[in-house]
């Protein structure tokens, strides 16, 4: 009977041992024969084309699959800008990477900012996402000074996030008095640009030395600035000249004789 045991106890143990080793060879070597697939580093897409990116995941032995796509204010549109496993990692072959690609900027709607105030224009402006750029003055009968008259570019154009909407603001009635800009310190090109917006002219320019400004900076203006003067009238500028250079001396060419 003890032997019967014995043998049966050998018997269950040899079983035992036998399953293991069965275990170990299924995990270690037949699954990954029935399984397994050839690994491959999965490259980094972003910055490609979606197309570039079919190709180069293509190369590598992988596939892709587009997720999302996303308004990106620098990634043009169709430009991969994530991806997912990211770029280095190593993955079964065949696997799907899954990209999210930009849809360019978003764009935003320019209001009608017509008619309006200068601040309210530049509130609305803000509300869309957008900018004041230049400002002309320009006389009008039917509107007061300070309010818009004009837009550039129009309403209902599609402008990037920050761009900038130039307008034209009433100056008021052409007959009324201008309000004269400040100049000193301008350079004499900003100068005339800007008696350009506000319908005013450069009249006499005079130079004075002056060694602590740059030369063509205005030091003075007549009339001076907050004045109000008539419509198309001339601003006299004093400007910033450089010194003249030194006379050579009388003696400096005389040679003993």
């Amino acid at each position: 009977m003890k032997n019967i045991l014995r043998h049966l106890g050998l018997l269950a143990a040899g079983a035992f041992l036998a399953g293991i080793i069965a275990l170990i060879l299924l995990d270690a070597v037949i699954m990954p024969y029935l399984v397994g697939k050839p690994s491959a580093q999965v490259p980094n897409l972003q910055g490609l084309s979606a197309s570039a990116a079919a190709a180069r995941l293509e190369e590598a032995g992988l596939k892709m699959t587009i997720g999302d796509s996303l308004h990106h204010e620098t990634a043009p549109a169709n430009a991969v800008i994530d991806q997912d496993p990211s770029g280095g990692q190593l993955i079964k072959k065949r696997r799907r990477i899954v990209l999210t690609v930009s849809k360019g900027p978003r764009y935003y709607e320019v209001p009608d900012i017509r008619r309006v105030s200068l601040r309210e224009a530049r509130l609305q402006l803000e509300e869309n996402q957008l900018k004041i750029g230049q400002i002309l003055y320009r006389s009008s009968d039917t509107l007061p000074a300070g309010a818009v008259v004009g837009q550039s570019p129009p309403p209902a154009a599609q402008l990037a996030r920050d761009s900038a909407v130039d307008l034209q603001v009433s100056n008021g009635p052409p007959t009324a008095l201008k309000r004269v800009p400040h100049l000193i310190g301008l350079s004499i090109q900003a100068v005339k640009d800007t008696l350009r917006k506000y319908e005013l002219r450069i009249g006499h320019i005079a130079k004075r030395i002056d060694e602590q400004k740059r030369v063509g900076t205005i030091l003075a203006q007549e009339p001076t600035s907050e004045q109000r003067i008539p419509r198309h009238s001339r601003i006299d500028l004093v400007v910033s000249a450089a010194p003249p250079p030194p006379k050579p001396d009388a003696f400096d060419d005389w040679e003993e004789p």
